[in-house]
């Protein structure tokens, strides 16, 4: 009894995996399109306004809901183009596993990094409220979702005057209050679900860039400090902190002063012309732009929720197989849902209604597979049903009763809320 409930154990694993390798892997496919266009995009005139940049990046949110869309089993390009990657993970169950792993050692690697970065950070001196002092030359940032926490060099601390660091620390508490560190979470998850498609890493620093023009330009106009001032600081940042050279910073984090390795020298050209080019911003086009993201992110969900299948749909079929349990003798009807009822211990067949429908049929069977109820997750993704067999010779009166143990069991369900 234990060997068979490990077996299907085994097969509901087996299955969730398939499943969602099967769903994450169009949004695979969605995601290298969609980077294409936001790429495109992003040159565009309109988009040079870092605030706007930002929607653009918001799409990406859409990617783990794209999964169930219709398109992919009614529409001759989603049939043509992706049902292939279905039937190959359904014939192929390796390919789920393998799937799966991927995700979990990259999952594992970046949770590991955090985790590495929470210790380092446990073990600071405090300074004031959420800042803490680091003996180390490292350009300050800011990590922590529910708790953030600003790091700042001691070196920093001794030689800056109270303005500077003050200028500092409201660009560190900018990226917090936009939600810079939550963004970059999402992006985790993203790339983790969507990790074949290794461009989402490579435009993580893209992201970055993007989050940092945006704070720069917060922070200048709510310092009331110069454009130039502002630039200043930060090229004397970068200067105080040159011995680390590599500028490297945590993925969940975002510094201040950050820019190294060998594309540094060209980060901190383009930012800094950013700020020479700043101006100021209207809350009024603020709220515009939240408008327009607020609607734009919204309808997209909207548009794929309503164009997608449900979690699961409750089925009513009802089925009979030959006594192989292989081969379909009556498929679903009206008629067959009539002559065929069931509760959650017993079906109930109607006698002379089956074996006429049997006769008919032209079978030989000597006894009835009954297929019924249960659900089902996407056209011909699997499910779960139950089933009850019955010899004919049994089958006497005007009634038969049929006990039966239903399979809608933990697993089922776990399968069903997936």
């Amino acid at each position: 009894m234990t060997s068979m409930w490990f077996k299907r154990l085994w097969d509901v694993i087996n299955y969730i995996c398939c499943y969602v390798t099967v769903n994450l892997g169009r949004g695979v496919f969605f995601s290298c399109a969609l980077l294409f266009v936001v790429m495109l995009l992003r040159k565009l005139p309109f988009f040079q306004n870092c605030f706007r940049r930002m929607i653009l990046w918001s799409f990406f949110l859409w990617l783990p809901f794209t999964g169930g869309l219709k398109l992919f089993y009614e529409t001759r390009f989603g049939v043509r183009g992706f049902l292939w990657w279905a039937n190959w993970n359904y014939e192929h169950r390796i390919i789920g596993q393998a799937y799966f792993l991927v995700m979990a050692v990259y999952g594992g690697y970046l949770f590991y990094q955090r985790r590495k970065l929470q210790r380092f950070v446990k073990g600071l001196d405090s300074l004031t409220g959420n800042v803490y002092i680091c003996e180390n030359m490292v350009t300050p940032f800011t990590t922590g979702l529910l708790f953030p926490k600003i790091i700042v060099p001691v070196e920093m601390v001794r030689q800056y005057s109270s303005e500077d660091l003050k200028t500092i620390l409201l660009h560190e508490k900018m990226h917090i209050r936009l939600g810079h560190l939550w963004w970059l979470f999402l992006w985790d998850v993203l790339r983790v679900l969507f990790w074949p498609n290794f461009f989402l890493t490579i435009c993580m620093k893209m992201l970055k860039t993007d989050m940092e023009e945006m704070c720069d330009r917060v922070t200048i106009q709510k310092s009331g400090k110069s454009a130039c001032d502002y630039g200043m600081l930060l090229l004397r940042s970068i200067r105080l902190l040159y011995p680390l050279k590599s500028g490297k910073m945590p993925v969940e984090s975002v510094a201040f002063a950050g820019a190294g390795g060998k594309n540094g020298y060209r980060d901190i050209k383009y930012r800094i012309q950013k700020i020479a080019l700043f101006s100021k911003y209207r809350i009024k086009d603020i709220i515009a732009v939240s408008a327009v993201w607020f609607l734009l992110i919204g309808g997209g969900f909207f548009g794929i929720y309503e164009n997608s299948y449900a979690r699961y749909t409750e089925l009513e079929d009802v089925t009979v197989f030959d006594d192989t349990g292989c081969h379909v003798i009556l498929q679903d009807s009206e008629r067959l849902r009539q002559a065929v009822t069931f509760d959650e211990h017993k079906v109930y067949v109607d006698v002379p209604e089956m074996k006429d429908m049997l006769e008919e049929s032209g079978s030989q069977t000597e006894g009835i597979y009954i297929m019924f109820g249960g659900f089902m997750k996407q056209p011909g993704v699997g499910g779960c049903c139950d089933m009850a067999y019955a010899e004919l010779s049994e089958l006497s009166g005007e009634q038969a009763e049929i006990a039966y143990e239903s399979n809608m069991d933990l697993l089922a369900w776990i399968v069903k809320m997936i």
